[in-house]
């Protein structure tokens, strides 16, 4: 039996360690298409009461002391991608920003004033509100609706990644929100052309899987608590 159990592990490692299985597992999960610049003027031509009103862009980790940056935390490469994307919307629509992330793992910062700092010093789009207490999806969506129906907004674009978005507009209807779904960074397309990397194992794989992983349980945990 623990003979069958290890070659189970090794080959579940193996497997998902596969770059056409990870992309196979993250493109599973990407329900929702990209917006175009079209889906945008059309959107904001709408009825003034069917409008979105905000653009919320979730947080995704950050890097800590980074010594590039004088040993200060800012934003890993997976907030980055959600903020730019954000604030190019911000630039197409003129939509304001809520930027929402906290202190994950007790770090002195929330990821939510990292996110802003990104934002107006790099990218020019400062966030008009920040949320800087929540922990997990459950928690950005449930801090951000307080925030945002304080301020009689009940339609936003919501950003984040194409993988991560079934899980956080999940949470986000369940507080009540009217979403327009505004994934960014997607897999690349089944129909590319196909070589012998794409068959062998890689860790940048494995870190694919774990992502899709992680959203499966996550979306699984979430139904049952509900």
């Amino acid at each position: 039996m623990s003979i069958l159990i290890l070659a189970l592990s090794i080959g579940s490692f193996f497997t998902l360690s596969i770059p056409t299985v990870a992309s196979a597992l993250l493109r599973s999960l990407e329900h929702y298409p990209a917006l175009s610049d079209n889906d945008l003027q059309e959107m904001m031509a709408q009825d003034p009461a069917t409008q979105p009103q905000a653009i919320v862009i979730l947080g995704g980790g950050r890097l800590t002391k980074a010594p590039e940056f004088g040993n200060l935390d800012t934003v890993n490469g997976t907030t980055l991608q959600r903020l730019r994307y954000g604030a190019y919307l911000h630039k197409q629509t003129q939509l304001p920003i809520l930027v929402s992330g906290g202190q994950v793992f007790g770090a002195a910062t929330p990821e939510a004033v990292l996110m802003n700092s990104s934002l107006s010093e790099e990218l020019a789009s400062p966030a008009h509100w920040l949320e800087p207490k929540s922990k997990n999806t459950a928690e950005n969506a449930a801090f951000s609706a307080v925030l945002l129906k304080e301020q009689k907004i009940e339609r936003i674009l919501l950003v984040t990644h194409a993988w991560h978005m079934p899980r956080a507009y999940g949470a986000f209807n369940h507080e009540g929100l009217k979403i327009t779904p505004a994934p960014t960074v997607f897999e690349a397309p089944e129909h590319v052309e196909r070589n012998i990397n794409h068959f062998l194992p890689s860790a940048h794989a494995l870190s694919k899987s774990q992502f899709a992983l992680h959203e499966y349980l996550g979306q699984f945990w979430y139904w049952l608590k509900r």
